[in-house]
């Protein structure tokens, strides 16, 4: 019983460290300035890799236009590299676009080259980090009363 209460804590605390340092980028990311951009590229291309029955998946494809400053940037972001399996979410947006529609570009403040149009939200990542802190401190207090 021992070894399996010391690997649930050790599962919690990669788990906490994970969702605390998502969390950390998603709160910096709340100081990203709002603009509107243009779609350049909204489309599905034909992608290199291949379902487990040899089908061909296409990948998202975005591109957009925006302006900070006076000076005019692309980006093909749609959400921060810290989110990981967007392709989902990405596709849903790119199939409700064309070329030329508007969308909210967040950039940084200090290098307006690095933009999404999604920024990621800090809650589910600070509610998952709290989940995990607590099954830690319990799993921790078994282990001492073990």
């Amino acid at each position: 019983m021992t070894h399996i209460v010391l690997l649930g804590a050790v599962l919690a605390l990669f788990s906490f460290i994970y969702f605390l340092r998502r969390f950390s980028t998603a709160w910096s990311m709340r100081d990203w300035r709002r603009t509107e951009g243009r779609v350049l590229t909204a489309e599905m291309r034909r992608g290199k890799q291949k379902t487990p029955d040899g089908c061909l998946l296409y990948d998202p494809v975005l591109r957009y236009a925006y302006t900070v400053g006076g000076h005019t940037f692309e980006g093909s972001r749609f959400t921060h590299k810290a989110a990981r399996n967007t392709a989902g979410l990405t596709t849903q947006f790119i199939t409700r676009l064309t070329q030329g529609a508007e969308v909210p570009v967040y950039y940084h403040p200090r290098n307006p080259a690095d933009a999404v149009v999604q920024p990621l939200s800090w809650q589910g990542s600070a509610m998952a980090a709290l989940v995990c802190a607590l099954l830690l401190v319990m799993l921790a207090t078994v282990l001492w009363l073990a």
